[in-house]
């Protein structure tokens, strides 16, 4: 006699961008841009190159362009997913550079792209955004129950349990300061968690 086993669910993280609120023009796997598969840049595309680079401002504060990130899931596989989350490794990229999330998780789903923003200024994500109200430091969440950033799912009965099925978005922008040190910075990594059953 032999036991079933199963196999475990795969995802993919999706950056979305383009288009017009509501309806993202392309969705790309990260996977297929780098490294580094993400890069936060004064222009709304998916292209990892050294165009349209963040400038340290004369004063204040400058802004790139906003980033709607999210799970993808490729095959289920039997399996129910909840309890998505974000993190960092709680480093940072240097001083006066930060990169901040949403508070608020806008709604993407297999059938929805209803949270969506189309990125199409430098303007600070809150009050810019329709969906956000507030936003934190991302490199402030790291790994760990109680210290990840929670994310919605909007799928029916709040699970993801099907391929295409996705979690809501995480927002993210990157801030940089007046202040903050000129040149190219080492990368930093993000890590989606979730729980499998």
């Amino acid at each position: 006699m032999e036991s079933e086993k199963k196999l475990v669910a795969t995802f993919s993280v999706i950056f979305d961008n383009g288009g017009v609120d509501a309806a993202a023009a392309a969705q790309t796997d990260i996977d297929a841009l780098g490294p580094p598969t993400l890069r936060f840049k004064l222009a709304d595309d998916a292209t990892i190159d050294e165009n349209d680079k963040m400038v340290v401002p004369a004063a204040g504060t400058a802004y790139t362009y906003w980033k709607h990130i999210c799970l993808l899931c490729d095959a289920a596989d039997g399996h129910t997913i909840n309890n998505v989350a974000i993190y960092s490794d709680g480093g940072s990229f240097n001083a006066n550079v930060d990169v901040m999330i949403g508070d608020e998780h806008p709604e993407r789903t297999s059938a929805s792209d209803a949270g969506y923003e189309v990125a199409n200024n430098a303007n600070e994500l809150v009050g810019e955004h329709g969906g956000i109200t507030g936003s934190s430091s991302l490199f402030g969440y790291t790994a760990g129950e109680g210290t990840d950033f929670d994310i919605t799912i909007s799928e029916a009965g709040n699970i993801i349990n099907a391929a295409n099925e996705t979690c809501n978005y995480a927002v993210l922008q990157m801030n940089v300061a007046s202040t903050a040190d000129p040149g190219d910075l080492a990368n930093e990594t993000g890590t989606f968690s979730y729980d499998e059953a």
